[in-house]
């Protein structure tokens, strides 16, 4: 047995072993004999090679093309199924650091990163707390996905919301840098250079902005090259406005029933609605009622991602008054992706349950196939974030972000937790 064979049969008894989790690191080694599944052209590449260097894929490669020698270590790994690293979409990890303790973020966030999830967008909380866990995660110092966050922008309003409050804990809610109030009079070009200035990957529009602001805050962020993200509707602002204005996702499908004018009507009426026992005929017929082909033709042209946040809306499934967001929103889903909307995999379940969560959601519930829910959760997830070119896919050059399965997800969805092996920037991680 050479030296090759010895390395790659000690580390596959260690990540084998009763140990609750190991990381590894090597400079360079090889994924060997490996089944691929390319969301780019959803097809199952099989037995291949990935070759990684340091944190970034430097090759991929049929294996029988692949020439192992002893300054590569190898891991031989048969009949295992490769998937990017799954990015949750909608996370929020720091609304209240007081009440959401540090210690328990990082057990959550080692969790999310056992179970193949190597990367999340946090939509809005305290960037303080957020940007030294995603410090701490980038270097090492705790086991999490990579972690991109927002700087927050919203009409003077908003911000009696408890929420920000909260999250501006010794400072004044609307007036930090990463959760700033937004008028016809703000000097956009240092409020978007104090956003980006926290350290945050883009800017998250939430309530209460005109499209006049809207305009201003996409205008100014595109000049200085800063991703901008939005709820869907922005209750002054209809999400038409939002789309066109230039930003690269917005979130929660039920929101778009917002365009609609007469929106407050029709959700009182849904809200006063008393079932009857057919509720699927009723709430067909109230979906009917409504157009949203201009929405989703506006996304597709503007490459626009719908974050759907299922997992929020199924919530709603047994609310009485609030239903109509899980049946509208669920339907809304459904329809977008069959005209060709982009929809990425957002759980925004206060870590009750991670992306695999909304991945099944969006099978059982929205029509998705496998597939294509494992493309919501890695690609348009990533685009979603305005990470694609490093992120998202397995591709020559990419971060080393992999998900290393016992079967293949593409037949059965539930395959997404038969886990053996993570890879989060070139690092080796194994959760028994």
């Amino acid at each position: 047995m050479n030296l090759r064979q010895i390395t790659s049969t000690i580390l596959l008894l260690v990540l084998t072993s009763t140990t609750a989790s190991a990381q590894f690191s090597f400079g360079n080694y090889a994924l060997q004999n490996v089944n691929i599944i390319d969301v780019n052209s959803n097809n199952v590449l099989y037995d291949y090679t990935i070759l990684i260097n340091n944190d970034k894929i430097s090759d991929i490669l049929p294996s029988k093309n692949y020439i192992a020698n002893d300054t590569v270590q190898s891991i031989i790994l048969k009949d295992k199924y490769v998937v990017p690293g799954l990015i949750d979409a909608h996370v929020h990890f720091a609304t209240d650091p007081t009440e959401e303790r540090r210690d328990n973020a990082e057990k959550v966030l080692k969790e999310m990163l056992l179970t193949g999830i190597t990367s999340v967008r946090d939509m809005a909380g305290d960037a303080r707390a957020l940007a030294s866990l995603s410090r701490n995660a980038l270097v090492g110092d705790i086991l999490a996905p990579n972690i991109y966050y927002s700087s927050l922008m919203a009409g003077s309003k908003f911000f009696a919301d408890p929420r920000t409050i909260a999250s501006a804990q010794g400072g004044i809610s609307g007036k930090m840098p990463y959760m700033k109030a937004i008028d016809d009079n703000s000097n956009m070009v240092i409020e978007v250079a104090q956003a980006k200035g926290t350290g945050a990957s883009g800017i998250k529009m939430y309530a209460d902005l005109s499209n006049n602001e809207v305009v201003k805050i996409v205008e100014e962020a595109k000049r200085q090259n800063f991703p901008v993200w939005s709820h869907a509707a922005l209750q002054i602002a209809k999400p038409s406005e939002i789309i066109a204005s230039g930003v690269i996702s917005i979130s929660h499908a039920n929101m778009l029933v917002y365009e609609n004018d007469d929106s407050e009507n029709l959700i009182k009426s849904w809200i006063d609605h008393k079932p009857n026992g057919k509720e699927k005929e009723f709430w067909d017929k109230e979906f009917e009622k409504m157009d949203f082909s201009e929405l989703y033709n506006l996304m597709i042209n503007h490459n626009v991602v719908l974050d759907a946040t299922m997992s929020v809306l199924v919530m709603y499934k047994n609310h009485p008054k609030m239903i109509w967001r899980y049946e509208i929103g669920k339907r809304i889903i459904q329809q977008a992706h069959k005209k060709g909307v982009l929809i990425a995999a957002g759980s925004d379940s206060d870590q009750s349950t991670f992306v695999q969560h909304e991945m099944k959601l969006l099978v059982n519930e929205c029509g998705f196939s496998p597939s294509e829910a494992l493309v919501a959760a890695t690609k348009y997830s990533a685009m979603a974030t305005g990470i694609l070119e490093n992120e998202g896919t397995i591709e020559v050059g990419k971060k080393a972000n992999l998900l290393l399965l016992n079967a293949n997800p593409t037949e059965n969805i539930e395959h997404i937790d038969d886990i053996f092996l993570v890879v989060k920037n070139g690092k080796l991680y194994n959760k028994k």
